[in-house]
């Protein structure tokens, strides 16, 4: 499954390499990414290294303004560490995003609150959530960039902190 998602990414990726040179746009953006899923503190007690996929829409109000918007919508599986199961983990956060550099590729900061749904076995329980993180955004086109990002997500579950590391690997493509 993994090997499958970095396969098309990459062709995504190649895909827009044959555009026009790179330069910020304002306006609407869209994307999908994915990766591993590392669980931190409680959650490390009961999670393995998982998986997760990312769909992306944002907003850059200005071609010169480093701040944009974005909504994120996440979906995860880790595995249980003992015993035979998943946790499931599916939500989406309202972020701000904030450039930063003078180079083509430039790195950012993301952070955002939301709500996930985490279902292990046959409960669920859906919570409020922050997060926070960097990435990096590197220019493949007039209008597309490769982004890779880790963050901290966490899950205001009640029996323990559903807290976890998503590193991620996508792209993203204006709408102009």
């Amino acid at each position: 499954m993994k090997r499958h998602l970095l396969t098309g990414l990459a062709l995504l990726a190649l895909f827009a390499v044959g555009a026009r040179s790179a330069q910020a746009q304002e306006g609407f953006y869209f994307g999908v990414g994915g990766g591993g899923t590392e669980p931190v503190g409680d959650y490390s007690d009961a999670a393995n290294f998982g998986w997760h996929g990312l769909a992306i829409i944002g907003y850059r109000p200005g071609a010169h303004t480093p701040s944009s918007f974005r909504i994120d919508g996440l979906y995860g599986e880790n595995d249980f560490e003992a015993g035979s199961g998943k946790f499931k983990l599916a939500g989406g956060l309202a972020n701000g995003v904030y450039e930063f550099g003078s180079g083509k590729a430039k790195a950012y900061l993301v952070g955002g609150i939301g709500v996930f749904s985490v279902k292990a076995g046959s409960s669920s329980s859906t919570k409020f959530s922050a997060g926070g993180g960097a990435g990096v955004n590197i220019p493949v086109g007039s209008d597309s960039k490769i982004f890779f990002e880790a963050r901290y997500i966490s899950v205001f579950t009640e029996t323990f902190n559903t807290a976890f590391i998503p590193l991620t690997l996508g792209i993203t493509f204006g709408v102009n």
